[in-house]
């Protein structure tokens, strides 16, 4: 073999070794760097239909905890920590709490409700159905938590006053039984409106609009590249993924989520909550 031959087949040799080294390094920084460290995502919401008694009111989101992927008691003991020192009048969860692929043991189970249980929020806790949700263990588990559970129905949230917001949550898009003709079905309210869903993409099918819409389900992509944005989008969330959007008159934020799904793998996605601030103009 000749001297220049030699010199290029150790040059191809250092640079495949450099890719393993690349790949190896980022897998390494997905798995186990980005799926730690759950940081608060906040946002301000200034609407004029706010009442002026909601001047200042702090909605808690958190969302696709999957645990059994990378979350276990652990992370949700300190998600909820998080949670209470944001001090909200109410907290929201949107969905897919245990991961389906995930075989629950009884003791997780009551641990999970112990430490759910431990949410302090001034008016309450509220839940929709996710599309990994469809079994038995997570209604008992919102039960024993004390979480509300809101299916294809609307309820009212007063905070010390006649003045009120409406609530609405959805059963779940892809795996339930969504009735929108019942969650939706108030005549002339002109109240302001928050829609919980698990999935997104449901808002196209919307037979009215919300003033407020809080999703998760995408991770918002889960893996992200820098100016490229998310580059998996799921099913249920194929349209809307991002953080938030504006849709006419309708906000829409879309929470990250605190754990992974698919994947045990985050990148450019820290795990997070989401921290809302409403104020009327």
């Amino acid at each position: 073999m000749k001297k220049n031959e030699k010199i290029k087949g150790h040059g191809f040799s250092k640079f495949i070794l450099i890719l393993i080294i690349i790949f190896a390094g980022t897998y390494y920084y997905a798995r186990y760097i980005e799926t730690r460290g759950l940081i608060v995502r906040e946002y301000s919401v200034i609407n004029e239909k706010i009442p002026e008694s909601f001047h200042g009111f702090k909605i808690v989101q958190f969302s696709d905890t999957h645990y059994g992927m990378t979350t276990f008691s652990d992370e949700l003991k300190n998600m909820v920590s998080k949670i209470n020192t944001l001090k909200p009048d109410i907290v929201v969860f949107t969905g897919d709490l245990i991961d389906y692929h995930y075989d629950l043991k009884d003791e997780e189970k009551n641990d999970i409700i112990n430490i759910l249980s431990d949410i302090d929020s001034s008016l309450g806790v509220y839940a929709v159905v996710g599309n990994h949700d469809q079994n038995t263990s997570y209604e008992s588990i919102l039960s024993g938590s004390n979480i509300n559970l809101i299916k294809n129905k609307y309820e009212y949230i007063y905070n010390g006053t006649k003045e009120k917001i409406m609530l609405i949550g959805l059963d779940d898009y892809l795996e339930g039984t969504l009735d929108l003709d019942t969650a939706f079905n108030y005549e002339d309210d002109t109240s302001y409106k928050i829609l919980l869903s698990h999935e997104p993409d449901v808002y196209d099918k919307l037979p009215k609009t919300p003033d407020l819409m809080l999703a998760g389900h995408s991770h918002n992509g889960q893996v992200r590249i820098p100016l490229a944005g998310a580059i998996y989008k799921t099913v249920g969330a194929k349209k809307y993924y991002d953080p938030e959007y504006s849709l006419g008159d309708t906000k829409m934020y879309i929470s990250g989520g605190v754990g992974t799904s698919k994947y045990k793998v985050r990148l450019f996605d820290k795990p997070s909550i989401s921290l809302y601030r409403l104020y009327s103009k």
